[in-house]
């Protein structure tokens, strides 16, 4: 692998864009996370920077409780900084509908140091808190360690604030992931929230992965509505399957079953299912 990276780093610099694009992509089909091959291949994804997607996403509840229905558009463009990505989504549920509009960016700083800024707004806020802001920082550590810090704010009616913090672990082409989320209240009962996935890579460019998610508190890891926040005590197992299928069209499929324990009633579980469909150009 070394010596692979080094081979990169002379192509690259020597304005061999194809040679170097190729040495990134096995580098990182054998060492997925790899922060210098990450970065090259970075740099040199303008062959189709654009990607288009569809995703649609769908809660089931127990006790004849009404579904959440949710479908979002995307527009993502990768740069040399950094991917952008512009996000619409729309959502139903109490016979209730509503928009979020977001705007995402993931800028890279140098070699295993990049970062997480989201911002986003409703058009109504009957389902999504009037504003969404995120930032998180990534930093990559020795031993294919890396850890992150981050936080969320999100403008409901109560404000809540939500601290992130994460610890990722790479070998060869699987990445283990311990994540925790702490809600204060203010009022002595704050939420924490801990999560821990493992990924593996596979796939000609190593970019296709299956997972597996275990939580225990909130029923996602990334809260974006006012379903997110309602579990505050819940175990939850997540399958999720994102696959290149060719250079231009990309797959996501994901599975989730949630438990929640009630004081003086019964167990609720929540079911969800998702998929996504994107298009590069």
């Amino acid at each position: 692998t070394d010596a692979r990276v080094a081979l990169m780093n002379v192509e690259y610099w020597s304005g061999r864009e194809e040679a170097a694009r190729a040495h990134a992509k096995a580098v990182l089909a054998e060492e997925t996370g790899h922060p210098q091959a990450s970065l090259v291949e970075q740099r040199l994804s303008s062959e189709r920077p654009w990607t288009a997607g569809v995703a649609y996403t769908w809660d089931w509840f127990d006790g004849e409780r009404s579904p959440w229905h949710e479908t979002a558009l995307s527009l993502a463009r990768e740069t040399r900084l950094g991917s952008v990505i512009l996000r619409g989504s729309h959502a139903e549920r109490f016979r209730l509908d509503d928009q979020l509009i977001e705007l995402e960016a993931y800028p890279t700083f140098r070699a295993g140091t990049y970062a997480y800024v989201g911002v986003g707004v409703a058009t109504k806020s009957d389902l999504y808190p009037d504003y969404r802001v995120g930032v998180d920082l990534y930093q990559s550590l020795a031993w294919g360690l890396e850890v992150s810090g981050g936080y969320r704010r999100l403008g409901f009616d109560d404000p809540v604030d939500i601290y992130i913090g994460s610890l990722t672990k790479y070998v060869g082409n699987w990445m283990w992931t311990a994540k925790v989320n702490y809600v204060p209240s203010g009022g002595g009962e704050d939420s924490t929230s801990y999560f821990g996935s493992v990924r593996h890579y596979f796939g000609e460019s190593g970019t296709s992965w299956v997972g597996l998610t275990y939580g225990h508190g909130l029923s996602r890891e990334e809260v974006r509505n006012t379903g997110d926040l309602v579990q505050l005590d819940s175990d939850s197992l997540r399958l999720e399957l994102d696959v290149e299928l060719t250079e231009r069209w990309l797959l996501g499929l994901s599975a989730t079953g949630s438990r929640e324990e009630r004081t003086s009633q019964e167990t609720l579980w929540q079911y969800t299912f998702g998929s996504r469909l994107g298009w590069r150009f």
